[in-house]
């Protein structure tokens, strides 16, 4: 199993962005929700600002997007 694995990359602002992964840490997976910001040397560095969800609560994560986008309109 891979270490991580980028889903998705949301640009937030300039040097400022918001990535999905799929991550393994210690031998259990995790969906990871973060912000990124942009380093002096142009790297992408990861915050604080974020969440690790067990990889096992993806499909319940889903649902309750799709739910809030169903009562969007």
């Amino acid at each position: 199993m891979e270490p991580e694995k980028i889903i998705a990359e949301l640009e937030r602002s300039p040097g400022e962005k918001v990535i999905v992964r799929h991550r393994v840490y210690k031998g259990k997976a995790y969906l990871d929700i973060r912000q990124f910001f942009e380093g002096d040397e142009g790297q992408w560095l990861p915050t604080k600002k974020g969440v690790s969800l067990p990889w096992e609560q993806k499909d319940e994560l889903l649902r309750a997007l799709e739910s809030a986008q169903d009562e969007e309109g």
